[in-house]
């Protein structure tokens, strides 16, 4: 199963204001070009060496900077390391959506299934953390994301509740159970690596393909709908709660 790599816009991590005298405009985008180099040396080391092991210094001398500049823009590691997989997840989530929205089955939960591999392996970060790298998963969900989590959760609810009255899943299982299970697959699937001698981890393409065919099996009808286009909507309107917390 190939992956499809797309082009991802680079945008600045801060928006400048229209209408700036040109002197403050280009003082904005200096710093906006600095920060997005010093999130590009983060996401580098986190791929390379993951949470633990990547230090301030590291992502200082990756950048080129003092390591006085980087808290300029954060005020420790932690910061400066969930800001970069913020930015990630960004990348990630608009990418699914394109693949979706290039599917016409593609708001079939075992769709979204492919998708979201298919688009976390062409991440080098999202690769990196269901690959062996999970203390980048662990250091993301650090106290201050526990809101946050909570909140997606309850999105992930009412995004299983609208598939199973759009006909997508299956009505006869507790909500409850689905959403707990499935949020159990996801994590078993980051921290597998950690427990597992390398023999016994399959290849991606494998895991993608077993992954689809088990939400195929598991959780969707034996008749599926012959239109995808309410599951397209309610997984786009959960990707956009996925907000980096101000």
């Amino acid at each position: 199963m190939a992956t499809i790599h797309r082009p991802v816009q680079r945008t600045p991590t801060r928006n400048t204001r229209p209408g700036q005298p040109p002197e403050r405009q280009k003082d904005a985008d200096e710093r906006n070009l600095r920060e997005e180099r010093l999130l590009d040396a983060a996401t580098t080391l986190l791929v390379r060496w993951g949470y633990r092991k990547t230090t301030m210094d590291d992502v200082a001398r990756e950048a080129g900077v003092g390591k006085g500049t980087i808290y300029l823009y954060w005020k420790d590691k932690n910061d400066l390391f969930r800001a970069a997989i913020w930015r990630e997840q960004h990348r990630f989530s608009e990418d699914i959506k394109q693949r979706i929205a290039a599917d016409p089955e593609g708001g079939f939960l075992h769709r979204v299934t492919t998708h979201s591999m298919l688009a976390a392996l062409s991440n080098p970060l999202m690769a990196a953390m269901i690959k062996g790298k999970s203390d980048i998963f662990d250091g993301f969900l650090g106290p201050s994301t526990r809101d946050v989590l909570n909140q997606l959760l309850g999105s992930a609810d009412a995004y299983i509740v609208q598939l199973q009255q759009g006909g997508l899943i299956r009505r006869d299982l507790p909500l409850p159970a689905i959403t707990f299970l499935l949020t159990a697959l996801k994590i078993g699937v980051i921290h597998a690596p950690d427990l597992l001698s390398q023999e016994h981890i399959p290849s991606m393409e494998h895991l993608t393909e077993a992954l689809s065919d088990l939400i195929r099996r598991w959780l969707e009808p034996e008749q599926l709908p012959n239109q995808s286009d309410v599951g397209k909507q309610s997984f786009t309107e959960l990707l956009e709660k996925m907000k980096e917390p101000k």
